[in-house]
């Protein structure tokens, strides 16, 4: 009886983790050194998806690799950049707020700490998310959530939906540099009027 293997059929279908593990194998520079870097990668990419062990996928016949392959060839092309409005994860509605000026000041500069290093980012992606995005259930009725449970559940989220939006988030991030000055201005002014205040 043929084996049924499981693999996405699209990027939708594919979790942050699952993104993290890829970027793993393709960093991977020992697997450079095998005889066939691409046919491991391929093998440790569908046991990553599949579940079943690389020695599974050693030992089966290259014309059925092939095929099985040939499923997740999506995976050469990343997703469109295009940035979603709404989007359903882990039994929420998800809301984007793409209005930087509805950030706090503490949400500006976690975006910052999130952000500033290009090899965390993805890594960070679920936290940069959670400072944007506001939880609905059945559509209408907002949920409030503390930044990091909005993390924890947004990990669950398709790469489809996470990769154009962290693709726009940091896109945003000089401007929130500027805000960050502005934020920081503010603070030392009201600083300085409640001394004043407090002095008088």
């Amino acid at each position: 009886m043929a084996i049924k293997y499981k693999l996405p059929k699209g990027w939708h279908e594919v979790t942050v983790p699952q993104l993290m593990q890829l970027e793993e194998i393709q960093a991977d520079k020992s697997i450079n050194n095998e005889l066939s870097p691409a046919l491991v990668r391929t093998y440790l990419i569908l046991s990553m998806f599949t579940g079943f062990p690389y020695e599974h996928f050693e030992e089966m016949k290259i014309s059925e690799a092939k095929k099985l392959a040939e499923k997740i060839s999506f995976l050469s092309v990343y997703p469109s950049e295009n940035a979603v409005q709404y989007f359903w994860c882990s039994g929420y509605r998800w809301k984007v707020n793409f209005n930087i000026d509805n950030l706090t000041g503490g949400n500006v500069i976690d975006h910052y700490e999130l952000s500033k290093d290009p090899e965390r980012v993805l890594q960070n992606c679920n936290k940069l998310l959670s400072l944007y995005c506001t939880p609905y259930k059945f559509m209408f009725f907002k949920k409030k959530m503390d930044e990091k449970k909005k993390a924890e559940l947004l990990i669950k989220a398709p790469v489809q939906v996470v990769y154009p939006l962290t693709v726009f988030f940091c896109k945003l991030y000089p401007l929130l540099l500027d805000s960050i000055k502005d934020y920081l201005r503010k603070q030392e002014k009201e600083m300085r009027e409640m001394v004043e205040q407090a002095t008088a």
